[in-house]
């Protein structure tokens, strides 16, 4: 699975656990090595002490021989290899050791002058921390060396069971720092999330502008795109307008044309007359067609458009029954469930209109409008028991001004202005057999709540 690098929570995530996993490494190194330093100084701290008792209580007997008047106060210099040992020497008699040295002698060479000294030497059972010195004997004659050590394991051990309680502590502490990090994370990029639910309901239709507060870094950006959404409403109203104006501005040149050649015609100039009419009647075929296709242009879909697919048809069936009601055709539609529409309320009344009108126009008796969702779409049917369309000709009654029948009134732009405002709100239309015996016509259009993908 690829990771969402370019996502603003996975950098922030990600950035804030590789500096937690460094800065606390880097604590756990530096802590560890202060508690190292510490715990060695209180060694050679230890060491001091002792080898300063060992010196008081050193002594030589008649023949010259080292003793001890008692044992060291620490009894961790008794058991054998118990890590802690002692030494007393003097040259030419014979050297006393300590309980825990079970025969074995420390390296001694540090015992050369009354200074204590110290250094890592070699001892019993490993390394370890040793310290030496001189004391002069009463009377005269060699010096008693003096030696006492410890073992560096004990060191290393204290060292071992600091670390893994550190380590597990600074674990925890860095899964808390991450949790703390991930939900202030969280907490800061809410606004964004809120940003892009706000805009998917306006994309889906549920809204028609951003509501609601915004910290104030995003205001403006909030602001912008309200304003933004105002002016794109308001240039598409214009566009309705502007094309109005324009059907309006062409249409009438075009009326007086017609009426110009139906003079002619009267007149006597037949043929004159009819080449005026037939190309005239092409020019406003042409006209209408490109107007619808202008003003689609201009009302590409934009966020916030919807329509009642119920409301729509209801006053389109109504006129269809009042324009049609010469030829007692049944023009029906159920009682379905109704559905929101990811179209322009206009543009949807359009296509309807366009294709019932079409329906009742084919049809011998009945013409029926149904619909059903399936998914995220909506089917919606046509059907009409007409003579229907052969399967060869289905795709060619799409091009613009191309009617079948001249027999029956119409442009031939219908289906075409259909198409093309169907493909515009990335729906499908198709024809096939209905039912009823004639022609259906299936539009797929997106349920409202659901973005419309952009025109390709």
């Amino acid at each position: 699975m690829k990771l969402p690098t370019d996502s603003l929570r996975f950098r922030y995530i990600t950035s804030t656990v590789v500096w937690i996993a460094v800065g606390l490494v880097l604590t756990g190194l530096m802590v560890s090595a202060l508690f190292r330093i510490y715990i060695t100084q209180g060694f050679h701290d230890e060491m001091q002490v002792h080898i300063d008792e060992l010196a008081a209580l050193a002594r030589v007997d008649p023949n010259g021989s080292p003793v001890l008047l008692r044992q060291l106060s620490d009894p961790r210099y008794i058991p054998s290899g118990s890590g802690y040992y002692w030494e007393v020497e003097r040259e030419g008699h014979r050297t006393v050791l300590s309980p825990s040295l079970a025969g074995q002698p420390l390296s001694g060479t540090l015992a050369l002058q009354r200074k204590k000294s110290w250094a890592v030497t070699a001892g019993p059972t490993g390394p370890t921390l040793e310290y030496g010195m001189i004391r002069p004997v009463e009377g005269g004659g060699p010096p008693l060396r003096l030696s006492i050590a410890s073992d560096m394991r004990l060191l290393d051990a204290i060292l071992k069971e600091f670390d893994w309680p550190l380590g597990w502590a600074l674990a925890g502490f860095a899964l808390v720092m991450i949790l703390t990090g991930a939900a202030q994370i969280a907490y800061g990029l809410r606004p964004l999330q809120r940003l892009a639910n706000a805009v998917g309901d306006i994309r889906a239709g549920r809204a028609t502008r951003m509501e609601g507060t915004y910290p104030s870094e995003i205001r403006p950006l909030v602001s912008d795109l309200n304003d933004l959404l105002e002016a794109n409403a308001a240039m598409i109203g214009k566009a309705r307008i502007e094309a109005g104006n324009m059907a309006h501005g062409l249409r009438t040149p075009l009326a007086i044309i017609v009426d110009e050649a139906e003079r002619l015609a009267a007149a006597g100039h037949g043929e004159s007359a009819e080449t005026l009419i037939r190309e005239s009647q092409k020019m406003q075929r042409q006209i209408e067609y490109q107007l619808v296709r202008a003003r689609s242009a201009a009302v590409e879909p934009t966020p916030g458009q919807t329509a009642s697919l119920r409301q729509t048809i209801k006053p389109i069936l109504t006129a269809m029954a009042r324009l049609h009601a010469g030829r007692d055709i049944a023009l029906c539609c159920g009682d379905f469930p109704d559905v929101s529409v990811q179209i322009d309320a206009i543009d949807l009344g359009e296509i309807l209109s366009s294709l019932i009108d079409n329906a009742v126009k084919w049809a011998c008796s009945r013409a029926m409008v149904s619909w059903e969702r399936e998914g995220h779409r909506v089917r919606i049917l046509i059907d009409d028991d007409g003579k229907g369309i052969a399967p060869a000709f289905r795709d060619s009654v799409f091009a613009v001004g191309k009617r079948l029948d001249e027999d029956v009134a119409g442009s031939g732009l219908g289906l075409a202005i259909a198409r093309d405002l169907v493909q515009l709100y990335s729906g499908t239309i198709a024809l096939g057999d209905s039912p009823l015996g004639g022609l259906r016509v299936e539009i797929l259009l997106p349920i409202a709540g659901r973005a419309v993908a952009p025109k390709a």
